[in-house]
Protein backbone atom coordinates (compact mmCIF):
# COMPACT_ATOMS: atom_id res chain seq x y z
CA UNK A 1 0.00 0.00 0.00
CA UNK A 2 1.23 3.27 -0.79
CA UNK A 3 1.82 6.10 1.80
CA UNK A 4 1.15 9.31 1.52
CA UNK A 5 4.75 11.28 2.34
CA UNK A 6 5.79 14.87 3.52
CA UNK A 7 8.03 17.25 2.81
CA UNK A 8 9.51 20.15 4.27
CA UNK A 9 10.59 23.32 2.45
CA UNK A 10 12.74 25.84 3.62
CA UNK A 11 10.57 28.61 3.41
CA UNK A 12 13.34 31.33 4.80
CA UNK A 13 13.86 33.09 1.68
CA UNK A 14 10.61 33.62 0.38
CA UNK A 15 8.95 35.17 3.14
CA UNK A 16 11.74 37.61 3.69
CA UNK A 17 10.88 38.63 0.20
CA UNK A 18 7.31 38.37 0.55
CA UNK A 19 7.85 41.00 3.33
CA UNK A 20 9.88 43.24 1.84
CA UNK A 21 7.09 43.68 -0.99
CA UNK A 22 4.33 44.20 1.41
CA UNK A 23 6.75 47.01 2.60
CA UNK A 24 7.42 48.96 -0.42
CA UNK A 25 3.38 48.35 -1.30
CA UNK A 26 2.33 50.20 1.68
CA UNK A 27 4.82 53.01 1.07
CA UNK A 28 3.63 53.17 -2.17
CA UNK A 29 6.70 52.10 -4.00
CA UNK A 30 6.64 50.53 -7.34
CA UNK A 31 7.07 46.65 -6.58
CA UNK A 32 9.60 46.18 -9.59
CA UNK A 33 13.02 45.70 -7.57
CA UNK A 34 15.75 46.03 -9.81
CA UNK A 35 19.03 44.55 -7.53
CA UNK A 36 22.80 44.79 -8.75
CA UNK A 37 25.61 42.65 -8.02
CA UNK A 38 26.09 43.57 -4.94
CA UNK A 39 22.72 43.60 -3.80
CA UNK A 40 22.18 40.09 -5.30
CA UNK A 41 25.48 39.17 -3.21
CA UNK A 42 24.37 40.95 -0.10
CA UNK A 43 20.64 39.53 -0.01
CA UNK A 44 22.23 36.13 -0.35
CA UNK A 45 24.83 37.00 2.69
CA UNK A 46 21.93 37.50 4.71
CA UNK A 47 19.40 34.38 4.32
CA UNK A 48 22.04 31.89 3.93
CA UNK A 49 22.14 31.95 7.79
CA UNK A 50 18.53 31.88 7.93
CA UNK A 51 18.34 28.60 5.60
CA UNK A 52 21.48 26.67 7.20
CA UNK A 53 19.59 27.01 11.22
CA UNK A 54 16.99 25.21 9.42
CA UNK A 55 18.90 22.39 7.97
CA UNK A 56 20.54 22.19 10.80
CA UNK A 57 17.18 21.92 12.95
CA UNK A 58 16.12 18.88 10.70
CA UNK A 59 19.01 17.05 10.73
CA UNK A 60 19.23 17.67 14.77
CA UNK A 61 15.76 16.08 15.13
CA UNK A 62 15.88 13.39 12.27
CA UNK A 63 19.42 12.63 14.57
CA UNK A 64 17.28 12.12 17.79
CA UNK A 65 14.10 9.76 15.90
CA UNK A 66 17.12 7.39 14.82
CA UNK A 67 18.35 7.35 18.41
CA UNK A 68 14.65 6.64 19.72
CA UNK A 69 14.22 4.27 17.11
CA UNK A 70 17.37 2.29 17.61
CA UNK A 71 16.74 2.12 21.73
CA UNK A 72 13.12 0.49 20.99
CA UNK A 73 14.90 -2.16 18.26
CA UNK A 74 17.52 -3.32 21.05
CA UNK A 75 14.98 -3.97 23.78
CA UNK A 76 13.00 -5.57 21.07
CA UNK A 77 15.30 -7.85 19.73
CA UNK A 78 16.93 -8.56 22.87
CA UNK A 79 17.62 -12.73 23.20
CA UNK A 80 15.47 -14.44 26.07
CA UNK A 81 17.33 -16.14 28.56
CA UNK A 82 18.63 -19.06 27.23
CA UNK A 83 18.63 -22.33 29.26
CA UNK A 84 22.30 -22.20 30.09
CA UNK A 85 22.01 -18.88 31.35
CA UNK A 86 18.95 -20.02 33.25
CA UNK A 87 20.76 -22.82 34.94
CA UNK A 88 17.16 -24.35 35.50
CA UNK A 89 18.99 -27.36 37.41
CA UNK A 90 19.54 -25.01 40.20
CA UNK A 91 15.64 -23.51 40.21
CA UNK A 92 13.04 -25.04 42.56
CA UNK A 93 9.52 -25.83 41.02
CA UNK A 94 8.42 -22.37 40.62
CA UNK A 95 11.51 -20.98 39.51
CA UNK A 96 13.00 -19.41 42.45
CA UNK A 97 15.91 -21.43 44.48
CA UNK A 98 15.34 -24.85 45.38
CA UNK A 99 13.19 -25.17 48.84
CA UNK A 100 9.38 -25.60 49.89
CA UNK A 101 8.03 -23.85 46.42
CA UNK A 102 4.41 -24.40 47.31
CA UNK A 103 4.94 -22.11 50.57
CA UNK A 104 7.03 -19.61 48.87
CA UNK A 105 5.86 -16.19 48.96
CA UNK A 106 4.55 -14.24 45.30
CA UNK A 107 7.59 -12.38 44.19
CA UNK A 108 7.53 -8.38 44.04
CA UNK A 109 8.48 -8.10 40.94
CA UNK A 110 7.99 -10.27 37.64
CA UNK A 111 9.40 -10.52 34.24
CA UNK A 112 7.27 -8.86 31.14
CA UNK A 113 4.40 -11.20 30.59
CA UNK A 114 4.36 -13.54 27.43
CA UNK A 115 1.38 -15.16 28.59
CA UNK A 116 -2.42 -14.87 29.13
CA UNK A 117 -4.48 -14.84 32.51
CA UNK A 118 -7.80 -15.71 31.25
CA UNK A 119 -10.34 -16.46 28.16
CA UNK A 120 -11.32 -13.17 27.60
CA UNK A 121 -14.14 -13.72 24.79
CA UNK A 122 -15.40 -16.99 27.15
CA UNK A 123 -18.89 -16.32 29.31
CA UNK A 124 -18.54 -15.27 33.01
CA UNK A 125 -18.17 -17.88 35.00
CA UNK A 126 -20.30 -15.94 37.85
CA UNK A 127 -23.11 -17.32 36.14
CA UNK A 128 -25.93 -19.68 37.89
CA UNK A 129 -25.35 -23.03 36.34
CA UNK A 130 -28.26 -25.66 37.05
CA UNK A 131 -27.66 -29.28 35.75
CA UNK A 132 -30.21 -29.53 33.43
CA UNK A 133 -28.57 -26.50 31.38
CA UNK A 134 -25.08 -28.42 31.45
CA UNK A 135 -24.21 -29.78 28.47
CA UNK A 136 -21.23 -30.49 26.63
CA UNK A 137 -19.17 -29.76 23.51
CA UNK A 138 -15.72 -32.41 22.65
CA UNK A 139 -12.97 -29.91 21.33
CA UNK A 140 -9.80 -31.04 19.56
CA UNK A 141 -7.69 -30.36 17.06
CA UNK A 142 -5.35 -32.30 14.43
CA UNK A 143 -3.01 -32.16 11.43
CA UNK A 144 -4.66 -32.83 7.87
CA UNK A 145 -2.72 -36.37 7.74
CA UNK A 146 -5.21 -37.33 10.90
CA UNK A 147 -8.35 -36.42 9.24
CA UNK A 148 -9.13 -40.06 9.23
CA UNK A 149 -9.76 -40.12 12.42
CA UNK A 150 -12.41 -37.42 13.45
CA UNK A 151 -14.76 -40.31 11.92
CA UNK A 152 -14.11 -42.57 15.02
CA UNK A 153 -14.33 -39.49 17.42
CA UNK A 154 -17.88 -38.72 15.54
CA UNK A 155 -19.03 -42.23 16.06
CA UNK A 156 -17.40 -42.87 19.73
CA UNK A 157 -18.87 -39.25 20.79
CA UNK A 158 -22.37 -39.75 19.65
CA UNK A 159 -23.90 -38.89 16.78
CA UNK A 160 -26.43 -35.44 17.97
CA UNK A 161 -23.66 -34.20 20.53
CA UNK A 162 -21.29 -31.22 19.52
CA UNK A 163 -17.51 -31.70 18.06
CA UNK A 164 -15.40 -28.36 17.95
CA UNK A 165 -12.06 -29.59 15.61
CA UNK A 166 -9.72 -27.27 13.94
CA UNK A 167 -7.64 -28.64 11.03
CA UNK A 168 -4.00 -27.52 10.13
CA UNK A 169 -3.77 -27.74 6.64
CA UNK A 170 -3.81 -25.10 3.09
CA UNK A 171 -7.81 -26.50 2.53
CA UNK A 172 -10.61 -24.61 3.23
CA UNK A 173 -13.29 -25.38 5.65
CA UNK A 174 -15.74 -25.89 2.98
CA UNK A 175 -13.39 -28.87 1.56
CA UNK A 176 -12.85 -30.06 4.59
CA UNK A 177 -16.18 -30.32 5.94
CA UNK A 178 -16.75 -32.22 2.97
CA UNK A 179 -13.92 -34.10 3.50
CA UNK A 180 -15.77 -35.59 7.16
CA UNK A 181 -18.74 -36.18 6.07
CA UNK A 182 -17.35 -38.88 4.00
CA UNK A 183 -15.68 -39.99 6.97
CA UNK A 184 -19.25 -40.94 8.45
CA UNK A 185 -19.82 -36.86 10.44
CA UNK A 186 -22.88 -35.25 10.28
CA UNK A 187 -22.79 -31.49 9.27
CA UNK A 188 -25.17 -30.44 12.37
CA UNK A 189 -22.92 -32.05 15.17
CA UNK A 190 -19.46 -30.35 13.62
CA UNK A 191 -17.93 -26.60 14.37
CA UNK A 192 -14.97 -26.81 11.71
CA UNK A 193 -12.05 -24.18 11.50
CA UNK A 194 -8.81 -24.32 9.66
CA UNK A 195 -5.63 -22.49 10.02
CA UNK A 196 -3.51 -22.37 7.13
CA UNK A 197 -0.13 -24.15 7.21
CA UNK A 198 2.08 -21.36 5.39
CA UNK A 199 2.93 -19.36 8.33
CA UNK A 200 4.41 -22.49 10.29
CA UNK A 201 7.58 -24.60 10.20
CA UNK A 202 6.20 -29.12 10.06
CA UNK A 203 7.75 -29.30 13.28
CA UNK A 204 6.81 -26.36 15.24
CA UNK A 205 2.91 -27.72 14.93
CA UNK A 206 1.24 -25.14 16.44
CA UNK A 207 -0.98 -27.28 18.64
CA UNK A 208 -1.65 -24.62 21.16
CA UNK A 209 -2.78 -21.89 18.92
CA UNK A 210 -4.95 -24.89 17.26
CA UNK A 211 -6.74 -25.71 20.60
CA UNK A 212 -7.27 -22.13 21.77
CA UNK A 213 -9.28 -21.58 18.21
CA UNK A 214 -11.51 -25.12 19.06
CA UNK A 215 -12.42 -23.57 22.15
CA UNK A 216 -13.26 -20.03 20.98
CA UNK A 217 -16.45 -21.44 19.29
CA UNK A 218 -17.99 -23.30 22.14
CA UNK A 219 -21.56 -22.80 22.60
CA UNK A 220 -22.28 -25.43 25.54
CA UNK A 221 -21.44 -24.93 29.21
CA UNK A 222 -18.79 -27.77 29.24
CA UNK A 223 -16.03 -28.93 27.10
CA UNK A 224 -14.31 -32.29 27.11
CA UNK A 225 -10.85 -32.03 25.86
CA UNK A 226 -9.15 -34.66 24.00
CA UNK A 227 -6.35 -34.82 21.22
CA UNK A 228 -7.22 -36.53 18.12
CA UNK A 229 -5.30 -39.65 18.29
CA UNK A 230 -7.00 -40.12 21.86
CA UNK A 231 -10.22 -41.85 21.34
CA UNK A 232 -13.19 -41.59 23.40
CA UNK A 233 -15.05 -44.90 25.08
CA UNK A 234 -18.69 -44.84 22.99
CA UNK A 235 -20.44 -44.59 26.75
CA UNK A 236 -18.38 -41.39 27.56
CA UNK A 237 -21.31 -38.89 26.53
CA UNK A 238 -23.63 -41.12 28.33
CA UNK A 239 -22.03 -41.21 31.59
CA UNK A 240 -21.29 -37.59 31.51
CA UNK A 241 -25.32 -37.08 31.30
CA UNK A 242 -26.04 -38.88 34.74
CA UNK A 243 -27.92 -36.35 36.96
CA UNK A 244 -25.16 -36.86 39.80
CA UNK A 245 -22.14 -36.39 37.10
CA UNK A 246 -24.43 -33.18 35.77
CA UNK A 247 -24.67 -31.43 39.37
CA UNK A 248 -21.15 -31.87 40.02
CA UNK A 249 -20.25 -29.86 37.25
CA UNK A 250 -23.08 -27.12 37.35
CA UNK A 251 -22.17 -26.78 41.19
CA UNK A 252 -18.43 -25.47 40.80
CA UNK A 253 -16.82 -23.96 38.23
CA UNK A 254 -13.60 -25.08 39.16
CA UNK A 255 -14.00 -28.59 38.49
CA UNK A 256 -12.07 -30.47 36.76
CA UNK A 257 -13.18 -34.35 35.79
CA UNK A 258 -10.18 -36.30 34.96
CA UNK A 259 -10.36 -38.69 32.18
CA UNK A 260 -7.91 -41.72 32.57
CA UNK A 261 -5.64 -42.72 29.41
CA UNK A 262 -4.92 -45.85 28.29
CA UNK A 263 -3.25 -46.98 25.30
CA UNK A 264 -2.23 -50.45 23.39
CA UNK A 265 1.09 -51.29 21.46
CA UNK A 266 1.15 -51.10 18.03
CA UNK A 267 -0.28 -54.23 15.96
CA UNK A 268 2.64 -55.61 13.84
CA UNK A 269 6.46 -55.78 14.29
CA UNK A 270 7.25 -53.50 12.04
CA UNK A 271 7.41 -49.51 12.04
CA UNK A 272 4.24 -48.62 9.99
CA UNK A 273 0.63 -47.59 11.06
CA UNK A 274 -1.10 -50.99 10.15
CA UNK A 275 -4.33 -49.34 10.89
CA UNK A 276 -6.61 -52.31 10.45
CA UNK A 277 -5.15 -54.62 12.68
CA UNK A 278 -4.58 -51.18 15.49
CA UNK A 279 -8.43 -50.24 14.97
CA UNK A 280 -10.17 -53.71 15.95
CA UNK A 281 -8.15 -53.89 19.26
CA UNK A 282 -8.99 -50.15 20.22
CA UNK A 283 -11.35 -51.04 23.49
CA UNK A 284 -14.99 -49.16 22.89
CA UNK A 285 -16.24 -50.10 26.49
CA UNK A 286 -14.90 -50.20 30.25
CA UNK A 287 -15.12 -54.54 29.57
CA UNK A 288 -12.90 -54.20 26.28
CA UNK A 289 -10.32 -52.10 28.26
CA UNK A 290 -11.07 -54.41 30.87
CA UNK A 291 -10.42 -57.68 28.84
CA UNK A 292 -7.26 -56.60 27.28
CA UNK A 293 -5.85 -54.94 31.01
CA UNK A 294 -6.26 -58.66 32.03
CA UNK A 295 -4.57 -60.03 28.76
CA UNK A 296 -2.06 -57.56 29.56
CA UNK A 297 -2.56 -55.86 25.97
CA UNK A 298 -3.54 -52.25 27.56
CA UNK A 299 -1.57 -50.21 29.89
CA UNK A 300 -1.57 -46.61 31.43
CA UNK A 301 -0.54 -43.79 29.48
CA UNK A 302 2.39 -43.48 28.66
CA UNK A 303 5.23 -45.91 29.88
CA UNK A 304 7.47 -43.51 28.80
CA UNK A 305 6.64 -40.66 30.92
CA UNK A 306 5.24 -42.09 33.70
CA UNK A 307 4.34 -38.33 35.37
CA UNK A 308 2.49 -37.20 32.82
CA UNK A 309 -0.72 -39.37 33.24
CA UNK A 310 0.87 -41.12 37.07
CA UNK A 311 -1.03 -38.89 39.58
CA UNK A 312 -4.43 -40.54 37.94
CA UNK A 313 -5.90 -43.35 40.20
CA UNK A 314 -5.81 -46.17 37.88
CA UNK A 315 -6.02 -48.73 39.91
CA UNK A 316 -8.96 -47.69 41.84
CA UNK A 317 -10.64 -47.25 37.83
CA UNK A 318 -9.91 -50.57 36.92
CA UNK A 319 -10.61 -53.11 39.97
CA UNK A 320 -13.05 -51.11 40.81
CA UNK A 321 -12.69 -52.19 44.30
CA UNK A 322 -16.16 -52.06 46.71
CA UNK A 323 -17.63 -49.75 44.27
CA UNK A 324 -15.29 -47.30 44.59
CA UNK A 325 -15.41 -45.97 40.79
CA UNK A 326 -18.74 -47.23 39.44
CA UNK A 327 -19.77 -45.01 36.27
CA UNK A 328 -19.91 -41.23 37.10
CA UNK A 329 -18.83 -41.32 40.33
CA UNK A 330 -16.05 -39.11 41.32
CA UNK A 331 -12.88 -39.77 43.13
CA UNK A 332 -10.94 -37.10 44.53
CA UNK A 333 -7.40 -36.82 43.31
CA UNK A 334 -5.66 -36.00 46.80
CA UNK A 335 -2.02 -34.67 45.27
CA UNK A 336 -0.32 -35.14 41.89
CA UNK A 337 2.71 -36.58 41.93
CA UNK A 338 4.57 -34.10 39.26
CA UNK A 339 3.91 -30.94 37.41
CA UNK A 340 3.93 -32.67 34.47
CA UNK A 341 1.02 -34.37 35.09
CA UNK A 342 -1.27 -33.58 31.62
CA UNK A 343 -4.80 -35.46 31.85
CA UNK A 344 -7.56 -35.20 29.43
CA UNK A 345 -10.41 -33.62 31.57
CA UNK A 346 -13.72 -32.45 31.44
CA UNK A 347 -14.09 -28.25 32.59
CA UNK A 348 -16.55 -25.53 32.46
CA UNK A 349 -16.03 -22.97 29.55
CA UNK A 350 -15.91 -19.61 31.34
CA UNK A 351 -13.80 -16.22 31.29
CA UNK A 352 -11.50 -17.51 34.23
CA UNK A 353 -10.63 -20.48 32.65
CA UNK A 354 -7.33 -19.69 31.23
CA UNK A 355 -6.32 -20.45 27.63
CA UNK A 356 -3.73 -22.84 26.57
CA UNK A 357 -0.09 -20.67 25.98
CA UNK A 358 0.23 -20.37 22.39
CA UNK A 359 3.85 -19.50 23.04
CA UNK A 360 4.32 -23.20 23.29
CA UNK A 361 4.31 -25.29 19.96
CA UNK A 362 5.45 -28.13 18.55
CA UNK A 363 6.05 -31.27 20.99
CA UNK A 364 6.60 -30.52 24.64
CA UNK A 365 4.84 -28.81 27.56
CA UNK A 366 2.05 -27.58 25.94
CA UNK A 367 -0.41 -29.34 28.06
CA UNK A 368 0.93 -29.70 31.54
CA UNK A 369 1.63 -25.41 31.94
CA UNK A 370 -2.58 -25.14 31.47
CA UNK A 371 -2.36 -27.83 34.42
CA UNK A 372 -0.46 -25.86 36.64
CA UNK A 373 -1.84 -23.14 35.81
CA UNK A 374 -5.47 -24.42 37.21
CA UNK A 375 -3.62 -25.92 39.94
CA UNK A 376 -2.37 -23.05 41.37
CA UNK A 377 -5.53 -20.95 41.01
CA UNK A 378 -7.82 -23.84 42.85
CA UNK A 379 -9.28 -26.11 40.42
CA UNK A 380 -10.49 -29.41 41.87
CA UNK A 381 -9.26 -32.38 40.63
CA UNK A 382 -11.47 -35.31 40.47
CA UNK A 383 -11.41 -38.69 38.46
CA UNK A 384 -14.68 -39.81 36.62
CA UNK A 385 -15.77 -43.70 37.37
CA UNK A 386 -16.17 -45.45 33.81
CA UNK A 387 -14.73 -42.90 31.29
CA UNK A 388 -11.74 -43.42 29.75
CA UNK A 389 -9.39 -42.48 26.20
CA UNK A 390 -7.64 -44.56 24.74
CA UNK A 391 -4.69 -43.88 22.35
CA UNK A 392 -3.88 -45.08 18.85
CA UNK A 393 -0.50 -46.16 18.39
CA UNK A 394 0.41 -43.76 15.86
CA UNK A 395 3.90 -43.22 14.57
CA UNK A 396 6.27 -40.46 15.24
CA UNK A 397 4.67 -37.07 14.66
CA UNK A 398 7.31 -34.41 12.99
CA UNK A 399 7.03 -32.78 15.97
CA UNK A 400 8.07 -35.56 17.78
CA UNK A 401 11.06 -36.33 15.83
CA UNK A 402 12.46 -32.47 16.69
CA UNK A 403 11.94 -33.10 20.04
CA UNK A 404 14.08 -36.31 19.99
CA UNK A 405 16.83 -34.59 18.80
CA UNK A 406 19.76 -34.54 21.46
CA UNK A 407 23.88 -33.79 21.32
CA UNK A 408 25.94 -36.87 21.16
CA UNK A 409 26.98 -36.79 24.91
CA UNK A 410 23.17 -37.22 25.62
CA UNK A 411 22.26 -40.80 23.73
CA UNK A 412 22.20 -43.81 25.84
CA UNK A 413 25.53 -45.81 26.00
CA UNK A 414 25.45 -49.50 26.77
CA UNK A 415 27.34 -50.61 29.96
CA UNK A 416 28.63 -53.51 29.44
CA UNK A 417 29.39 -54.15 33.45
CA UNK A 418 25.62 -53.29 34.33
CA UNK A 419 24.64 -54.55 31.77
CA UNK A 420 22.08 -51.86 31.40
CA UNK A 421 22.43 -48.61 28.92
CA UNK A 422 23.37 -45.75 31.18
CA UNK A 423 22.86 -41.52 30.06
CA UNK A 424 24.55 -38.53 31.29
CA UNK A 425 22.55 -35.95 33.16
CA UNK A 426 22.32 -32.58 31.35
CA UNK A 427 23.75 -30.65 33.84
CA UNK A 428 26.83 -32.93 33.54
CA UNK A 429 27.65 -31.77 30.16
CA UNK A 430 28.29 -28.56 28.18
CA UNK A 431 26.27 -27.72 24.99
CA UNK A 432 24.66 -24.92 22.74
CA UNK A 433 21.18 -26.02 24.39
CA UNK A 434 18.80 -23.07 22.78
CA UNK A 435 19.92 -25.05 19.11
CA UNK A 436 17.62 -27.91 20.43
CA UNK A 437 13.99 -27.81 20.13
CA UNK A 438 13.91 -29.52 23.35
CA UNK A 439 16.50 -27.11 25.08
CA UNK A 440 14.26 -23.49 24.04
CA UNK A 441 11.00 -25.23 25.03
CA UNK A 442 12.53 -25.95 28.62
CA UNK A 443 14.03 -22.55 28.50
CA UNK A 444 10.19 -21.09 27.75
CA UNK A 445 9.02 -23.63 30.24
CA UNK A 446 11.42 -21.94 33.35
CA UNK A 447 10.11 -18.64 32.23
CA UNK A 448 6.38 -19.46 32.01
CA UNK A 449 6.51 -20.92 35.55
CA UNK A 450 8.93 -18.13 36.86
CA UNK A 451 5.18 -15.87 35.52
CA UNK A 452 3.27 -18.19 36.92
CA UNK A 453 4.30 -17.82 40.74
CA UNK A 454 4.30 -14.12 40.18
CA UNK A 455 1.16 -13.54 39.01
CA UNK A 456 -0.84 -16.35 40.83
CA UNK A 457 -0.79 -16.23 44.92
CA UNK A 458 -0.79 -20.52 45.39
CA UNK A 459 -4.52 -21.10 45.93
CA UNK A 460 -3.90 -24.99 44.95
CA UNK A 461 -6.00 -26.97 46.65
CA UNK A 462 -4.46 -30.39 44.96
CA UNK A 463 -0.77 -30.13 46.14
CA UNK A 464 1.83 -32.19 45.30
CA UNK A 465 2.48 -35.61 47.01
CA UNK A 466 5.18 -35.60 49.25
CA UNK A 467 6.69 -38.25 47.41
CA UNK A 468 6.65 -36.19 44.35
CA UNK A 469 9.08 -36.48 41.40
CA UNK A 470 12.15 -33.95 40.90
CA UNK A 471 10.88 -32.66 37.58
CA UNK A 472 13.92 -30.17 37.41
CA UNK A 473 15.78 -33.22 36.86
CA UNK A 474 14.36 -33.82 33.41
CA UNK A 475 15.49 -30.25 32.35
CA UNK A 476 17.63 -29.08 30.01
Amino acid sequence: MRRNSSRTIDNGPRLAVASGLAALESQGRPTRIRRGRGQRQQKHRRSKPISSLYVWLFIGLVGLVLIALAAVLVKTLAPAQTPSEIRPDLLDENGGPRGNAEDSEVPKQTEESLFARVTESAPSCEAELRPEQVRYTLVTQLSYDRLWMMGEHCERWGYGNLISVVVFTNLDQNNVTQQLLQEGCRAQDLQVQTLAMDDYEEEDYPVNVLRNMALSVVQTSHVVYVDVDFWEATNLHDILDLPNVKEEFASNSKLLGIVPAFQINRQCREYKDCREENIRVMPRTRDDAAQLDNAKRLTRFDPTNRAGHGSTKYLDWVNNKDGTQDDGQFLDIPCITSNRYEPYFVVRYCHDLPPFQSQFSGYGKNKMTFIMQLRRMGYVFRQIGGAFVVHYPHLDSPSRQKWNEAPEQLRPVWDSETGHYSVKHPKDIHADWHSYKRGRVDALFVQFRNWLTAEFPNHSSVPLCDNREDDDSKLW
